[in-house]
């Protein structure tokens, strides 16, 4: 798996990761991405955003995978971005559809559907009043929205262990939307260091139309070894010897991506 980052504010990074072949990261992809890279990758240093999603549904929290996310089209996207610009929310309305139907009445369906799955299987999860809170990197594993995103507790504790670890984290701060009459939602913003934020979860992520932002589309390792490097996996041995050279001819993402593979292939 290779990320690749699009810049620019949200509707404009939907636009051009549609216009490939590639996926939206989900956040789950984008702590695997930290951990395997480490802490001075391009990746965290910068926040981005990612397809999940927080809404207030019926003064509820919602927690939502980008395949339920109605930002994730692009029409609502453009919305969200525009009615950022003039700080105002994004409301569901009944006129806000997922599957044809009032995106409100789909999530609270899926919702109700899910209720028995483990946490990291929900597609909606309700949250319920939960507001924004502090979690120790120490207790990831223990944070239903961090599972929700890691998509399981063996991921969620590993990522709040590098963090701690590697990074000297010790606490990062959940933002969760207010709880208000009226449905709406944002984005999510995983949040890097670069800004200072300490690697916070940004569920509350209003500012769509941040020209700064970052979403970031997936390879997977094929396509990646042919779309993004300039050699296949055989020549990873001549690449080592010359990973100087080349360093001078590469982008930056593309150098991180050569290292990362050699230090898969060597794990192999």
């Amino acid at each position: 798996m290779t990320l690749q980052r699009y810049t620019g504010n949200f509707a404009s990074c939907l636009n051009q990761i549609n216009a490939t072949e590639q996926k939206i990261a989900t956040a789950k992809q984008g702590m695997q991405d930290r951990i395997l890279k480490g802490k001075n990758s391009d990746y965290f240093q910068m926040g981005c955003w990612h397809p999940e999603a927080f809404p207030v549904i019926n003064e509820r929290i919602l927690a939502i995978k980008g395949e339920y996310n109605p930002l994730i089209a692009i029409e609502y996207a453009k919305q969200a971005t525009e009615a950022h610009r003039a700080n105002k929310e994004f409301y569901l309305t009944e006129k806000v559809l997922l599957n044809g139907k009032p995106a409100v009445q789909v999530l609270n369906e899926i919702a109700e559907a899910d209720y028995k799955k483990p946490i990291s299987k929900k597609r909606v999860f309700d949250m319920g009043k939960v507001g924004t809170h502090q979690v120790s990197t120490t207790d990831f594993a223990d944070d239903k929205g961090i599972v929700f995103l890691a998509q399981g507790e063996k991921l969620a504790k590993n990522y709040g262990k590098f963090l701690k670890d590697k990074v000297g984290i010790s606490e990062v701060t959940f933002y969760l939307p207010n709880l208000t009459k009226e449905d709406y939602l944002r984005g999510f913003w995983l949040c890097g260091l670069g800004s200072d934020d300490g690697s916070d979860f940004g569920g509350c992520g209003g500012g769509l139309d941040y020209d700064g932002g970052s979403l970031f589309g997936v390879f997977n390792d094929a396509e990646s070894t042919q779309k993004i490097l300039p050699y296949t996996k055989k020549d990873v041995g001549l690449a080592v010897q010359n990973l100087s050279r080349l360093s001078k001819i590469l982008q930056p993402n593309q150098i991180a991506d050569l290292e990362a593979l050699i230090r898969k292939l060597k794990n192999q």
